[in-house]
């Protein structure tokens, strides 16, 4: 199994390693954002609607078929929580590419409306699978330092994506507007991302923790080392091997189970962190940005009075814009913080939300202006803030042995509430047009006080590291000498069955 878990291209080290490992989740993410505008980029587009037997009026159908993807995403956050420690991380990014490839052959040769759903839900699975799988192979493949930026790198191409979608459809329909061609070859050019992504899977490593929690010591120990660029013999190899382990006997001496979700005994408070993933993977989803990225287009037409075209030459530069905010991250993510550029963000896109919705509301020519602006600025801040941020937090806080389990919870929860507005979003729109955005004007604004009270700052920190910053205040000194090396595995079992008594008291 050597070759097979230090990867193919066993001479890559340090910034070259991180490069591959950024680049080739950053071509498997690619995908997200991709079908996240590609469909809504066309759904209201005369020929596919003819093509497939859909009623232009039956805003209820089209809701469905874009929404019903997020339904097959939650089945693949199900399977990787239950399933996430049985294979690999890169094992479950190559099968979720193998979805997505058969789920985008269905909906490009689609002839009617139960072609369209079979491939959605299908590549929903897969997409389910690679959006749990990703970021921890990230997260767990990269230096303490500079986590975070390699994750939002890898996000801003996922923007990056969303605006070829955006920018794909625009220009099929100014040149093949009625062919099917228009719709088919855009659906299909998803391939085209898997098997960029197939190409460098295996020619790179898999996660060095995941390898230990499985005990090839000797091959995690080997790209351990590679990562950082040291000699095997390296003390830090040593002391990372240390830290790795330590933690892992410290969680697994409370054993999880799904019932531990609402009644936490863990002394490093395993149960918070996981709904902590949550609920910031919660808050993301309702501040509105999926209308804008699903249904750009859509909003463009019904809620601004813009015609076909106008719409979708604005919505590919909302993407740019998009884009350019979230490309900030990058920097601001390792020298701000996670917790200062989610409050920043969640500010700003309050301001935004509800500048569009005063817009709307009004509905006179210089308010509708006002109203394309806003959603422009809001965008910017969007993806400067709360686009990427979740997707570095989540993985971060999450213990080792249950990072399957909290990441998969977090995805999950993002597809569900993306289902639900997606779902419902063109029916809002068209039935009732402002109204509908209050609701995330008041979810922005909650964000707020939110990040400002539960979010923990974990900028710098290495994944054991995290163990700490979250453990109860009476058990870290335990951790402490565990992670050191220099503490029994007795005397920490004690230590839980102290800290058990103290909560059971309080």
């Amino acid at each position: 199994m050597s070759s097979f878990n230090r990867g193919f291209a066993s001479t890559l080290n340090g910034f070259w390693l991180q490069a591959g490992i950024t680049l080739c989740s950053a071509w498997a993410f690619t995908l997200f954002g991709y079908d996240q505008g590609v469909l809504g980029g066309l759904i209201s587009l005369p020929v596919f609607l003819r093509d497939n037997g859909i009623n232009p009026d039956d805003t209820d159908l089209q809701g469905t078929i874009v929404a019903i993807y997020d339904i097959g995403c939650l089945v693949g956050c199900i399977i990787c929580g239950f399933c996430g420690q049985k294979l690999g991380r890169r094992t479950f990014i190559v099968i979720g590419g193998a979805l997505l490839a058969v789920g985008a052959g269905l909906q490009a040769g689609a002839h009617g409306t139960s072609y369209l759903i079979a491939g959605r839900v299908i590549g929903g699975i897969g997409n389910g699978i690679e959006t749990t799988m990703v970021p921890i192979w990230v997260a767990e493949t990269s230096k303490a330092g500079s986590r975070g930026a390699l994750i939002a790198t890898q996000l801003t191409i996922v923007i990056l994506g969303l605006t070829i979608a955006y920018w794909f459809d625009y220009g099929m329909i100014n040149n093949h507007p009625d062919t099917s061609i228009v719709w088919r070859l855009p659906l299909a050019f998803q391939v085209v991302f898997i098997a960029l992504t197939w190409m460098l899977i295996f020619l790179l490593p898999e996660s060095p923790r995941y390898l230990y929690s499985q005990n090839h010591h000797d091959d995690a120990d080997d790209v351990m080392a590679r990562i950082y660029d040291v000699p095997l013999d390296d003390p830090s190899v040593a002391s990372h091997r240390q830290n790795v382990l330590g933690a892992l006997e410290a969680e697994k001496e409370m054993k999880f189970s799904f019932s531990n979700m609402f009644f936490d005994k863990s002394p490093v408070n395993t149960s918070w962190r996981l709904w902590l993933g949550v609920l910031v993977q919660f808050f993301q989803q309702m501040d509105g940005n999926n209308i804008v990225s699903y249904y750009a287009t859509y909003l463009f037409i019904h809620s601004c009075g813009m015609s076909q075209s106008q719409a979708s030459i604005t919505s590919g530069g909302v993407t740019l814009l998009f884009l350019g905010g979230t490309a900030t991250t990058i920097y601001t993510v390792e020298r701000w913080g996670r917790r200062p550029v989610l409050l920043y963000g969640a500010m700003l896109c309050s301001l935004w939300m509800i500048l569009y919705t005063i817009g709307l509301a009004v509905n006179t020519g210089p308010s509708l202006k006002l109203a394309v602006v806003s959603i422009f600025l809001f965008e910017f801040c969007f993806g400067a803030s709360w686009c990427g941020l979740p997707w570095i937090y989540v993985p971060e806080i999450a213990p080792l042995h249950v990072r399957h389990i909290g990441t998969s919870m977090a995805v999950f929860t993002q597809w569900f509430i993306t289902f639900i507005i997606v779902k419902f979003g063109p029916t809002g729109i068209s039935d009732i047009g402002w109204r509908f955005y209050l609701l995330f004007c008041v979810f922005n604004v909650l964000a707020i006080p939110f990040v400002y009270f539960c979010v923990k700052e974990t900028k710098g920190l290495s994944l054991e590291e995290i163990d700490l910053l979250f453990a109860k205040k009476e058990y870290r000194h335990v951790l402490e000498a565990r992670m050191r090396g220099d503490g029994s595995s007795r005397d920490g079992k004690e230590e839980i069955e102290m800290v058990e008594e103290v909560d059971i008291k309080t």
